[in-house]
């Protein structure tokens, strides 16, 4: 069972035209997988990244506290 105190990961990705992707999931592997995913569907040179986060117990709203990068991934130009 996962807990809400165990911390998550965090994933998102964007390309130069300003598509981004992104998700939470309770899995490092699903998040990096699920990075690997969202760059295949934006264009060349998108750039991701998954990073730690935990649940802000005080915000007024549902929101992350974000750690640090633990994932830094580039979608490769043609011809690179």
């Amino acid at each position: 069972m996962h807990y809400d105190t165990d911390g998550f990961y965090s994933w998102a990705a964007t390309d130069d035209s300003g598509r981004v992707t992104c998700g939470v999931t309770g899995e490092f592997g699903r998040a990096a997988e699920r990075l690997s995913q969202a760059l295949d569907s934006l264009a060349p040179g998108a750039t991701g990244e998954v990073q730690v986060v935990r649940l802000d117990r005080l915000a007024r709203r549902p929101s992350y506290i974000y750690g640090g990068t633990l994932l830094r991934l580039r979608r490769a130009e043609p011809g690179e």
